[in-house]
């Protein structure tokens, strides 16, 4: 006789678990003075252009920063851009917070040394990377770590 009344309490405690997640900021690492949202962000403010800044901690060399872009089209998930050597073109798919990129593939000119291609290529690899949109840009996340920081 007891067996149903236990199931009973068992089910209303784990429905008592069970609580909707509110958005609560978190503090930026990058940016201290600004709080990011837990949110998903809009897939749809991916659209349009947009300058590499940083790969890996590191600001681009002036001559790879004037041409390192990535250009989201949000109506066919296609991706294009520049590695600031060679254009790069590919597919991209978006899951909440999270951002997969590939297959990609590469115009195949000799790059300098310098060349942040092989970082940016080797970022934007198979792994999903968290994608957070604010006032300052587009960072893409391995974890908590930034990993490429882009700007319009």
């Amino acid at each position: 006789m007891l067996r149903p009344a236990y199931y009973a309490a068992l089910a209303a405690l784990a429905m008592a678990s069970c609580t909707a997640k509110t958005t609560e900021p978190v503090a930026n690492t990058a940016n201290p003075d600004m709080s990011v949202s837990t949110a998903a962000p809009d897939p749809a403010a991916l659209a349009g252009e947009w300058r590499i800044r940083t790969l890996n901690g590191t600001a681009l060399l002036a001559e790879a920063a004037a041409d390192a872009t990535l250009s989201f089209d949000t109506a066919t998930n296609k991706l294009a851009g520049s590695t600031g050597c060679n254009r790069l073109m590919g597919t991209y798919a978006t899951s909440g917070t999270g951002i997969t990129f590939g297959p990609l593939a590469t115009t195949r000119m000799a790059c300098p040394p310098n060349s942040p291609e092989a970082g940016l290529l080797a970022a934007l690899g198979s792994k999903t990377l968290t994608y957070q949109l604010n006032s300052e840009g587009l960072t893409l996340l391995e974890g908590t770590t930034p990993v490429i920081t882009l700007s319009r």
